[in-house]
């Protein structure tokens, strides 16, 4: 790779990226779509729903791009397989079922330390370096993620399971943020596009066992305008186009400077949540979400850089 096209990729990253924070809105959206979508359908066959159309809409464009069969090697297989059905399917399993049992605008806060296990990743299998003074943002993103889960016992109207919802959303973001690494040297080879169709395929296998009788046991006809608006967000803006404009910029950087977009999500999140749902975070989950962000900056700072 030649210096000047460093360079170029460098100034890229120093100025805002509009694909990214786009996709960053609409991701902080989703939440309030989710919670909302999941009052009239069951959240497995509501995720079944989402994955199936997702999956045949980016099989339908590689179709179209002459890529479906093109280009295809044992390797790519070895390596999509396991992190189709492993990855990508179980972290949307826990994050649909954890969103199912916790508040949007918390959940978004848990999901949100994805950077910080990316960075923790990239950095185990030598992908990147964190520098000494990253570790202090990572520590204080994951106090701010335990106070956010510990503070929102006092939470008004806070859901019986959303503790275990917690939790899982923390899992979510382990398998988020595992994938992000991943799919960057995978992209940058076979391109995004084809990763994530073929990951999404794979990790059907384990989506729609999951959540097929509640998919068509459910009365699709009750959604209404909002209801299908909704799903088109999910699965048009939030699926189709947003993880794969996400996992093309990963591709062509490195995968937490992209995950630093994520401090876009919860603030969205929890302004949705607050104005179409009514959540209210305590006092101390705000200062939980404090501690998140600031953590998160420091510890994706600059000092954290891409190995040789």
């Amino acid at each position: 790779m030649s210096q000047d096209h460093n360079a170029g990729e460098d100034r890229h990253e120093a100025v805002l990226d509009p694909i990214l924070l786009f996709v960053a809105i609409v991701w902080g959206g989703n939440f309030v779509a989710y919670k909302y979508l999941m009052a009239l359908v069951p959240a497995p066959g509501l995720l079944a729903a989402r994955f199936i159309a997702i999956t045949l809409i980016l099989l339908a464009v590689l179709g179209w791009r002459g890529r479906l069969l093109r280009g295809n090697t044992r390797a790519m297989w070895l390596a999509l397989f396991p992190a189709g059905v492993l990855v990508m399917g179980m972290q949307q399993l826990s994050f649909v079922t954890g969103l199912d049992r916790t508040a949007a605008g918390e959940g978004s806060l848990l999901f949100a330390t994805a950077p910080v296990f990316t960075a923790l990743i990239a950095a185990a299998i030598g992908q990147e370096r964190i520098a000494r003074a990253n570790w202090l943002g990572i520590a204080a993103a994951m106090a701010g993620a335990a106070l956010v889960i510990l503070g929102g016992a006092d939470a008004r109207d806070a859901p019986p399971t959303r503790v275990t919802g917690d939790l899982l959303m923390l899992a979510s973001s382990l398998g988020y943020a595992t994938f992000m690494v991943i799919s960057k040297p995978l992209g940058q080879r076979y391109g995004a596009l084809k990763i994530v169709t073929f990951a999404y395929v794979f990790g059907l296998l384990v989506v729609a066992p999951f959540g097929w009788h509640d998919m068509v046991a459910a009365d699709w006809g009750a959604l209404g305008a909002l209801g299908w608006l909704s799903m088109a967000w999910l699965v048009l803006l939030a699926g189709a186009f947003g993880f794969v404009a996400w996992y093309w910029r990963i591709a062509r950087t490195s995968s937490s400077r992209v995950a630093v977009y994520q401090y876009v999500v919860p603030v969205v999140a929890m302004v949705a949540a607050a104005v179409l749902l009514g959540e209210r975070p305590t006092a101390a989950q705000l200062a939980g979400a404090g501690l998140v962000l600031v953590g998160l900056y420091f510890a994706r700072r600059p000092a954290t850089t891409a190995c040789p």
